[in-house]
């Protein structure tokens, strides 16, 4: 093994020793010094490894979600000697199942590509790491919200909204989410962070039910 992947396990290990943080906003710090590790490993031989789904989340708005694993879409983008199995290995992680892979505590799900959506490379700390946009994060949590009825994804958004601000790429995102039937979710949304009704989750429950034509707003 090169000294390289050697220097950058032991850095896993010491991200990861006292195990992954119960508080989301040091949960999110972790997330991101992991991500930084992934790319240092995988970048150099050519391929693009991009954070998506809850993780992303993480990271894009610190503090109102945890996710129980990271996701990520890993894509050759040029020519190079080892496979994403070999270096996953070479960082300590253990295969389990089609596409999951374990280090510790450590769960990360190896999703099916491309990825469904801009990237962007960030840096975080002294982590620097590819990831879905903020645009793409919401897209998915008011699409599922609408379609899949979790509420949890509306609870989500909501959050999403209030922490992004006037900082959306809205023409992409309302695209979106007009090709996903999804476009008036995200305006209900909206409505209901505008008003003085408290959000709960039956709130959420009937919201989803009047955007699938089957009762009352809320």
């Amino acid at each position: 093994m090169s000294k390289h992947m050697l220097a950058l396990c032991a850095r896993l290990q010491m991200i990861l020793a006292p195990g992954l943080a119960k508080d989301p906003l040091a949960h999110a710090e972790q997330v991101a010094e992991i991500a930084g590790v992934l790319h240092e490993a995988f970048e150099p031989e050519g391929f693009s490894a991009t954070l998506v789904g809850g993780s992303a989340i993480e990271i894009h708005a610190p503090g109102i979600y945890l996710s129980g694993d990271l996701d990520y879409v890993i894509d050759r983008v040029r020519e190079g000697t080892k496979q994403v199995n070999e270096i996953f290995e070479s960082l300590g992680f253990k295969k389990q199942g089609g596409r999951h892979w374990v280090f510790g505590d450590l769960f990360i799900e190896q999703v099916s590509s491309p990825v469904a959506g801009p990237t962007e490379e960030v840096r975080v700390g002294e982590s620097v790491f590819r990831i879905v946009t903020k645009e793409v994060a919401l897209r998915d949590r008011v699409v599922g919200f609408k379609h899949w009825g979790y509420t949890a994804y509306g609870e989500q958004a909501l959050d999403m909204l209030a922490a992004f601000g006037d900082e959306l790429e809205e023409g992409w995102l309302f695209d979106e989410l007009q090709r996903e039937d999804s476009l008036d979710a995200l305006e209900a949304l909206r409505e209901l962070a505008r008003s003085d009704e408290p959000v709960t989750d039956e709130i959420l429950r009937n919201l989803v039910d009047w955007l699938r034509g089957r009762g009352p707003r809320w």
